[in-house]
């Protein structure tokens, strides 16, 4: 068999394997005195005299690795012209099979037995390097023009890796390396389905070898492993269903980025593979989007989504490290490629349309190191919402980690958990007993994000608690965490607690202590809580029974003057949940008022009319306030004091008792500004802007 090459210079022949030549050869075939490899000699006593033309191959740059190694392996393993002998029979006995008729005619292909004996006494063979030889030569062969030779370098392919596979133990890396070399230049469709076929067999007798070898080339993922990775997916169940299981296993593994293959050395260590993890990712993408693969969707579904958000954890956590702008591109490069295989899998789902509808918004999340967590709660949210029968596949995955995994399989467990709880069939799976003793060491845990979690369990859990004393003790609980240091944590507790007070009727005397523990909050200086607390007491005053109105007249009496005092804020929003806290405080204690009648005077006659006992006690609530670092509280703190002193000397009460409070609160700062209050204020008669201020934020519409 011959190699046939196009050589343009004359010289070409005798230049060194590392030359270049004008054009890449044209891999025709070998004659019986040309090794499969290369034109070099064999050294040793059976040396084969190469003809004056016998060709170097030329080996483009970043494939040479494999070539060379390949060729040296061979050679190493004495791979004799006697395997080019018996390729020759070979294609012999393959043409009175197939009945090709015009093999024998061709120019590059000779047909013809040969009968030549050699002089030298030939070398012993290694079967296995024979095998490989003969697949690494028809895989060449497919790069032929003719479509003849093509035909029968396919079925030769075929046939030996069908009869000899299980001599190939060891060998598949360094074939599935040269197929893949090989289908850079392979252009014709039935030659490249040969090709990606031989992988196929090679991936269903050696599972383990040729995946990790398809992996180390999916890193820098191009269209021929697309293709591989397609077919795979298209291959019959029993194959298909190794590889996903292969896929799977690889990324339940830990990625490291700092030890990735350079995409200009495909020379790097078999052991290296801290990698795999992002390659079966690109992997589980390519066979999730074409939509001619087959996906089991049981619960393999279940753990790839897990593990996949595994897997986000672990990438948006690197972000966090001390990185350049480098790797923060290419961390957010394998960020955006594990979100496409988690919408592409998700979509796969017959009811997927609602539930990616449904995360539309929140996608985002995933991707975030902040908000990470909020998107997985979400995410499981989804999935028991719109997936029904996968809570409890859910569970059997996530538990195992709530106890032996580090902190990013835990923390992704402890969201679906909680996330779960919703479910009330999942809910009922489990021992409730196990489930509350959980939250609740999560709940002292020093990690905020464990408080975090265990309150949203714990919300979930209050909507399947029917017995009243369990639902109060659970109220109770959560009351501690509105005082914690994290505003997280605070606004979660507040949040849990609206939820029930919607839900559930909740006896009088626990309203009255969550209204005790929300007295602070209704001016809180950080915004959301701020609003989220005035939420809270404004449904809580909506519920009530009028019955239990007179127990919470007091802590409603005292949240007004609290309000009024504090009602001047830059945020609007945080200015409008006040006043609207202010208007059902009114509309709890009934207290009316004429159109023309200034907000802030209705309440401060109010107050002096049908509550003069408790005057001391609004004053010196208010006398506190003179002291607040917020300017606004100090000239509020001061007008409402002289606002009360007002309505005092106009109503019933004795001079005495007026004298008595302002001896009481002599000393007041120097922000106070003394002014009369009338209902009118066009009949006001001493000027202060202050008053005014104060006023502007009480507009009559809200009366």
């Amino acid at each position: 068999m011959v190699i046939k090459e196009k050589i343009e210079k004359a010289d070409g022949p005798h230049l060194r394997l590392n030359m270049p030549f004008a054009s890449e050869p044209d891999f025709i075939c070998f004659d019986k005195s040309t090794q499969t490899s290369s034109g070099d000699t064999l050294d040793g006593p059976l040396q084969v005299k190469a003809k004056p033309h016998t060709v170097h191959i030329f080996v483009p740059e970043k494939a040479k690795y494999y070539v060379q190694n390949t060729r040296s392996r061979l050679q190493e393993k004495g791979l004799t012209v006697q395997s080019g002998l018996e390729l020759e029979n070979f294609l012999l006995e393959l043409k009175h099979k197939t009945g090709i008729a015009d093999m024998e005619h061709h120019e590059s292909i000779s047909l013809t037995p040969i009968t030549e004996e050699c002089n030298e006494k030939p070398l012993k063979t290694d079967p296995t390097a024979t095998v490989t030889g003969q697949i690494l030569l028809a895989v060449a062969s497919l790069r032929d023009s003719n479509r003849n030779n093509i035909q029968a370098a396919a079925i030769m392919l075929n046939s030996l890796l069908k009869k000899e596979k299980n001599k190939l133990r060891g060998k598949v890396p360094e074939i599935i390396d040269i197929i893949y070399f090989h289908l850079n230049a392979i252009q014709d469709r039935s030659a490249r389905e040969a090709a990606i076929g031989a992988v196929c067999l090679l991936v269903e007798a050696h599972t383990d070898e040729a995946i990790s070898s398809l992996l180390r080339l999916s890193f820098f993922c191009d269209r021929h492993v697309t293709q591989i990775w397609e077919a795979l997916g298209q291959a019959k169940q029993p194959v298909r269903l190794q590889v996903l299981a292969k896929l799977l296993e690889v990324l339940k593994r830990r990625p490291s980025l700092h030890s990735e293959p350079l995409g200009s050395d495909l020379n790097f260590k078999d052991n290296n593979t801290s990698f795999f993890p992002l390659a079966a990712t690109k992997a589980l993408g390519i066979i999730f989007k074409d939509k001619r693969c087959k996906v089991p969707m049981n619960s393999f579904y279940v753990s790839v989504i897990i593990f996949l958000v595994i897997q986000l954890h672990y990438l948006v956590s690197s972000l966090d490290d001390d990185y350049g702008q480098e790797e923060i591109l290419k961390t957010s490069h394998y960020i955006s490629c594990t979100m496409e295989t988690l919408k592409a899998l998700i979509k796969r789902e017959r009811s997927s349309q609602t539930c990616f509808t449904s995360l539309t918004e929140n996608w985002e999340l995933l991707s975030s190191p902040e908000n990470y967590l909020e998107g997985v709660f979400l995410l499981a949210r989804a999935l028991v919402k719109n997936h029904h029968g996968l809570d409890y596949a859910v569970f059997t995955k996530v538990i195992p980690f709530l106890h032996h995994g580090d902190d990013q399989q835990k923390l992704t467990a402890m969201a679906f958990f909680t996330a779960l709880l919703s479910s009330e069939s999942t809910y009922t799976v489990l021992q409730k007993h196990y489930i509350l003793s959980l939250l609740k060491s999560w709940q002292i845990d020093s990690n905020p994000t464990y408080r975090w979690l265990s309150l949203h369990g714990m919300g979930n859990v209050i909507q399947h608690l029917q017995n009243r004393k369990e639902l109060t003790s659970l109220i109770l609980s959560i009351l501690p965490n509105f005082n914690d240091s994290d505003e997280k944590v605070t606004l979660t507790a507040i949040e849990v607690i609206t939820k029930e007070v919607a839900h559930h009727k909740t006896v009088n005397h626990v309203l009255l202590k969550i209204v005790k523990q929300l007295q602070p909050f209704l001016v809180d200086r950080r915004n959301n809580v701020c609003c989220a607390a005035n939420q809270l007491f404004q449904d809580i005053l909506k519920t009530l029974d009028p019955k239990d109105k007179s127990s919470m007249q007091d802590q409603v009496l005292n949240s007004i003057v609290t309000l009024m005092l504090n009602l001047e804020d830059p945020h609007l929003d945080v200015t409008k949940s006040r006043t609207n806290s202010l208007q059902h405080c009114k509309a709890f204690l009934g207290w009316t008022a004429n159109d023309n009648e200034n907000f802030w005077n209705v309440l401060c006659k109010h107050l002096v009319k049908e509550h003069p006992g408790k005057l001391r006690g609004f004053l010196d609530q208010a006398q506190e306030y003179t002291q607040s670092p917020q300017k606004s509280s100090r000239i509020a703190a001061a007008t409402f004091i002289d606002s009360i002193f007002q309505h005092m000397e106009s109503s019933h009460l004795q001079k005495s008792e007026v004298d008595h409070l302002r001896r009481a609160l002599r000393a007041f700062p120097s922000d106070r500004c003394s002014v009369p209050v009338v209902s009118e204020p066009e009949k006001v008669c001493r000027y202060c802007p202050d008053l005014f201020r104060c006023s502007r934020y009480f507009p009559r519409s809200c009366i």
